[in-house]
């Protein structure tokens, strides 16, 4: 058998690997968000509109300090656990620690400052439980990427389906309880249950077997050098982040809690959807760190798929909007009908910017991408903050569109370049 036919056949189940990762995760993000639609179609009817607002403005900041505390570390387990050899066990539990540790201090000064007031009811117990739950949602988030570094991303739908019954499950029960922090208990309640079993999985298995099969890479670089890119994907993780949970905080600000949750809805619905994408890149950095000699095809494989994925959800999603938000109520669907299609229209923006990041990872070089997020998002609000008192809620759907645009404008001809030279290897 020629050397050619040899590659030829190594390649295919390379590409298949790369697909089936990324389908898993699309099961996972899928799942889990069809029954996150149940979910808070549950909450709309079980508790008031001002209970729902308040509580996604919670869980929005919950949600904010825990991906603030992981310090961008899942990007790094990402494109270094595939070839981190017998380093990988301590890169892991460094990463934990010191994650766990800034969630503690962040979602303290965060509570016992007083900014969590106008949502968190007033006692020792809700501050305590709310720093508590942050803390675990950092694990929680972490270990997802962990599973796709080792890939092992089978996993990652059982975890997280597994999360979404349970949260789901108990919904009625706690809402009936605490009419006021029901839905936020029910969504925080069944984290640790997780945390453990995956955390079971990955120390006594995973792992171990990871560091026997794996060979020492010279692509893995010193700590710190890993520092040094994590403080870039860090300031770029901050903007991304930072973005929808500032927004839901402006608009319960400035147009209240019923407004939030006519925004945060939708605003979740699309998001959904946006992590379709992540679905495929971070199988494709972690393919492409392992085998960076098929960089060609394992990115062309992801940008297929990329495209068969994200067009059909659009199209889908804007035809049958308002048939997706009545089944939060009528008020929902009257409300955030237009600005879910807006929100759904600039979702091809995300994807240039997703890909570009991926690159950019592979290739170590963050720092222009640290400098064009910080234009994108500055004017992102800009716009929002201008436009918010006359146009209301489409003010985002407006800040979206134009900002999908400058995305467009400022990272497709540098990831066009950097296809035409693939050819180059990885550091």
């Amino acid at each position: 058998m020629s050397e050619g036919r040899t590659s030829a056949d190594r390649a295919r189940p390379q590409a298949g690997r790369l697909v089936r990762n990324a389908v898993a995760l699309m099961i996972s993000s899928g799942g889990t968000a069809v029954l996150g639609v149940v979910f808070w179609g549950i909450a709309a009817h079980l508790a008031s509109t001002t209970a729902v607002g308040r509580t996604s403005a919670e869980i929005a900041a919950m949600m904010l300090l825990a991906n603030i505390a992981q310090l961008s570390f899942g990007m790094v387990f990402e494109r270094f656990l595939p070839v981190a050899g017998r380093r990988t066990r301590a890169l892991v539990v460094r990463a934990y620690s010191l994650c766990v540790s800034f969630a503690l201090v962040a979602a303290s000064v965060y509570v016992w400052s007083g900014l969590a007031n106008r949502f968190l009811p007033v006692g020792v117990v809700w501050r305590i439980l709310f720093v508590v739950i942050v803390a675990s949602w950092t694990i929680f988030v972490l270990q997802d990427s962990a599973l796709v570094a080792l890939r092992a991303s089978r996993w990652v739908p059982v975890e997280n389906i597994f999360f979404a019954l349970a949260k789901l499950a108990l919904l009625p029960v706690l809402v009936v309880a605490s009419g006021t922090q029901g839905i936020f208990l029910a969504w925080s309640a069944p984290v640790g249950v997780t945390i453990i079993a995956v955390s079971i999985y990955l120390f006594k298995w995973r792992i171990p077997a990871h560091e026997a099969t794996s060979l020492p890479s010279g692509s893995m670089p010193s700590m710190r050098e890993i520092g040094l890119l994590t403080l870039a994907q860090y300031a770029t993780f901050l903007l991304s982040m930072f973005t929808p949970t500032i927004v839901s905080l402006i608009v319960l600000q400035r147009m209240g809690a019923v407004a939030n949750a006519h925004y945060y809805l939708p605003a979740l619905v699309a998001n959904g959807l946006g992590l379709f994408l992540w679905n495929i890149a971070s199988p494709f950095i972690v393919e492409a760190a392992m085998e960076p000699e098929s960089l060609r095809r394992h990115a062309l494989t992801a940008m297929r798929t990329g495209a068969a994925v994200l067009i059909p959800c659009i199209v889908i999603g804007v035809v049958f909007a308002p048939l997706l938000l009545r089944v939060f109520g009528a008020t929902y669907e009257a409300h955030g009908t237009t600005l879910l299609r807006m929100l759904l229209l600039a979702l091809p923006g995300s994807a240039v910017t997703i890909f570009y990041t991926a690159f950019a990872w592979l290739d170590q070089r963050l720092v222009p991408l640290v400098i064009r997020q910080l234009i994108i998002a500055i004017a992102y609000f800009a716009i929002v903050l201008v436009f918010i008192g006359r146009f209301g809620l489409l003010s985002v759907g407006i800040a979206s569109l134009v900002t999908a645009g400058l995305q467009a404008v400022i990272f497709l001809p540098i990831l066009i370049r950097r296809i035409r030279s693939i050819g180059v290897p990885l550091q």
